[in-house]
């Protein structure tokens, strides 16, 4: 008579520290890069508010309605009353290069790079170079006291209630419209400046 050999049981090992599950290490990962992906784009929100990213975001509360100025295309005209109570339009300046561009007392980059933007204004104010300031948010007094304190000189209006801001859909501060002679808008751009790239762009519409 043969005698059945027992059965010995199977028995599953526990798993090890570090064992990788399947799958495991991809949902990890994935994980991972969501998380990171968030914290980089909150970080980035952060610095722009700010103004350490070049620019500080603003809210237009006035008509935006109207046709978006764009390269190669006319600026908006406009009509007010400088700080220094003189009437102004754009239009007078037909026919010279005009720089203007929006900024604020309030904004860190704009205020970096105002010693830069009078600097370039008396090198090619001969030239025929109008500089042209739009201060939002602020009022005649709040734009004389900061720019008389830093020595500003070129023709400076306020926009308490960002009318002209939103008529060239200024969403971040500092911005520069660079307008040629001949009336058309040479370049548009975002942020501050350094002072060789501002001599650049008022060189490329004098000459």
């Amino acid at each position: 008579m043969r005698s059945t050999p027992a059965t010995t049981p199977r028995v599953t090992p526990a798993p090890r520290p570090g064992l990788r599950v399947p799958g495991g290490e991809r949902v990890r990962t994935l994980a991972i890069m969501v998380v990171v992906g968030v914290a980089i784009a909150v970080g980035a929100f952060l610095l722009e508010r700010s103004g350490a990213a070049g620019y500080t975001t603003v809210e237009l509360t006035g008509d935006t309605s109207g046709a978006r100025p764009v390269v190669g295309g006319a600026p908006p005209d406009f009509s007010a009353a400088t700080v220094t109570g003189e009437r102004f339009r754009l239009a007078d300046l037909a026919g010279r290069p005009i720089w203007l561009t929006f900024g604020a007392s309030w904004c860190a980059d704009c205020r970096a790079e105002a010693p830069d933007l009078q600097a370039v204004y008396e090198r090619y104010a001969p030239a025929g170079l109008a500089i042209v300031s739009i201060w939002i948010e602020e009022t005649d007094a709040d734009v004389l006291d900061y720019t008389d304190r830093v020595g500003l000189t070129f023709t400076r209006i306020s926009d308490p209630t960002t009318a002209l801001a939103s008529r060239y859909r200024t969403y971040g501060l500092p911005t520069h419209f660079f307008i040629a002679p001949d009336g058309t808008i040479r370049e548009i751009r975002l942020g501050g400046l350094p002072a060789e790239e501002m001599d650049r762009l008022a060189r490329s519409i004098v000459e």
